[in-house]
């Protein structure tokens, strides 16, 4: 076995020296907020800094006033823009079910880019109805709810993401239909 020269072993070590803060964040995140799967949609907590929820309702903290849960588009085509959106994004997936061809519902996580915080983003379907019983149009409402794991504030993150998803749902009857 050849022994590397002194001067690799010196760089090697530094490398890992300057890596260990990474590393030793990445355990503490493992550890403090594993993956736990939703089955129903959560909501945010009244005091919460780290959340937004769109939809159900109600929605909550930061959403701008001309986000609509309301969509032109038909299930089935948002719940496809939605699936597009995940992969697109390299979102994993914790949780998906669907009742057939109306209600969707997906637990997925997304991960902040160097730091690999987890945050839990959940996303419901549903079909409705518009218009007038005689010209009865099939669009869908959308439920959306990001919530950071970790930390008492988000930096707008969440906002973010929602807005994000939001328009990409938005535009789905362009892409599908």
């Amino acid at each position: 076995m050849v022994n590397p020269p002194p001067k690799t072993r010196r760089n090697l070590l530094i490398v890992l020296l300057l890596c260990s803060p990474w590393f030793v964040c990445q355990v503490w995140i493992q550890v403090s907020a594993p993956d736990e799967v939703w089955t129903s949609m959560p909501t945010c907590p009244s005091d919460s800094q780290n959340c937004v929820h769109l939809g159900g309702g109600s929605s909550q903290f930061e959403i701008p006033d001309d986000m609509n849960p309301q969509l032109q588009s038909n299930a089935t085509t948002v719940w496809l823009s939605l699936l597009e959106w995940v992969e697109e994004n390299d979102v994993e997936t914790l949780h998906k079910e669907t009742n057939g061809t109306s209600d969707y519902y997906i637990h997925l996580v997304q991960r902040t880019s160097f730091w690999r915080f987890p945050d839990d983003l959940v996303v419901r379907i549903i079909p409705s109805e518009t218009g007038d019983a005689s010209q009865a149009l099939s669009g869908s409402v959308i439920e959306i709810h990001s919530q950071s794991r970790l930390g008492q504030d988000d930096l707008g993150e969440n906002t973010r993401r929602l807005e994000a998803l939001h328009s990409h749902l938005s535009d789905a009857e362009s892409i599908w239909d």
